[in-house]
């Protein structure tokens, strides 16, 4: 295994997903949503399983939004005119994005939803 290579993957894929951070407003949102789905769980003392669940989905998610990232300034360096079928591929990474985020919902339900109608006593 080379080393240099591996720090330089690593290097090239922070760069990245700092970049995303920066320039996408939804990255944003989605990295405040993963701090307080985060907190929530400290405070709910998730178990081991529920961490699993909960940390897969974060990470889904924001790959997801950095892979539609990509797909868009693909698009947007091969032409900046009203193209059909660019349009489509762009249509379908954001939608791609919603899937996931809307699967993310459905397990944070699960995971959260019985803790906090235990701690309100339903």
């Amino acid at each position: 295994m080379n080393f240099r290579k591996l720090v330089r993957s690593l290097t090239i894929g922070c760069a990245g997903l700092i970049d995303v951070i920066r320039s996408e407003q939804n990255m944003r949102i989605h990295c405040v949503v993963a701090a307080g789905v985060t907190a929530a769980g400290g405070v709910f003392a998730l178990a081991a399983w529920e961490w699993v669940a909960v940390v897969l989905c974060i990470g889904l998610v924001l790959s997801a939004e950095c892979m539609n990232t990509a797909l868009e300034r693909l698009a947007d360096r091969v032409t900046q005119e009203r193209d059909p079928l660019i349009k489509q591929a762009k249509d379908c990474g954001a939608a791609a994005v919603l899937v996931v985020a809307l699967t993310a919902v459905v397990v944070g339900g699960a995971v959260f939803v019985p803790k906090i109608g235990a701690a309100v006593g339903w």
